[in-house]
């Protein structure tokens, strides 16, 4: 029996996990479901859950500190989900391809705006200057490793870099839809200002660790 396209999430999930067990062994399968001989529930969840391959970047979604509407984007972005104008006219829409950000005819792909365009390598590239990381702007693929690598820890320090770096994939992300939807824009020095702001006010006066870890970098 295939899967219903129509039904909903968890009756999918359900048959799903069936055809899975269909094709164990019972004795294997009620192993799975099983802690010293005894049948655990906790067990039996875990077992039915799919196992997927865990992407180096979780940590980037996963944390506490960053705006939840920041990694949110950020989410859709690693995931490559972003409405960005190359997989539009895949859909078939008719729209112009240019990057609106540099305006300098190149296309606007998810790789172009993070961080090819020389808009975005504007602000990015301050924040790292400013974090003490004496690094040159990379493309999207590079910095989402390196960020990763980084923020591995919840040292006060990762969490900082962190939230700039999901802060700045979202207002580069808005500063794009206001410009190709509601042809306004703001200059990347106005946009860098906004983030380090948001920032300083929205977070560091939360957080007593990172307000050491902000004075000793503005010092």
């Amino acid at each position: 029996m295939t899967t219903p396209a129509r039904a909903c999430w968890i009756v999918r999930k359900i048959l799903d996990a069936k055809k899975r067990y269909l094709n164990k062994d019972l004795n294997e399968a009620l192993k799975d479901c099983c802690t010293t001989d005894k049948f655990r529930i906790k067990k039996t969840y875990q077992a039915f859950l799919p196992q997927y391959q865990k992407m180096k970047w979780r940590g980037l979604v996963l944390g506490s500190k960053t705006i939840p509407k920041h990694k949110f984007i950020l989410w859709l972005a690693l995931m490559g989900r972003l409405a960005t104008v190359d997989r539009i006219q895949k859909w078939g829409v008719k729209v112009q391809s240019d990057c609106v950000l540099c305006n300098t005819g190149a296309e606007e792909t998810l790789q172009h705006l993070f961080f090819q365009c020389s808009y975005s390598a504007y602000i990015w590239n301050p924040i790292l200057q400013w974090l003490g990381e004496k690094r040159k702007v990379s493309n999207w693929e590079e910095e989402t490793e390196w960020i990763s690598r980084k923020t591995r820890n919840s040292r006060s320090r990762a969490q900082i870099l962190q939230f700039l770096y999901a802060a700045t994939v979202y207002h580069l992300w808005n500063e794009r839809n206001i410009r190709r939807f509601q042809d306004k824009k703001k200059e990347g020095r106005q946009i860098l200002k906004e983030i380090v702001i948001q920032m300083h006010i929205r977070r560091g006066q939360q957080f007593s660790k990172w307000r050491r870890v902000l004075e000793s970098l503005n010092s």
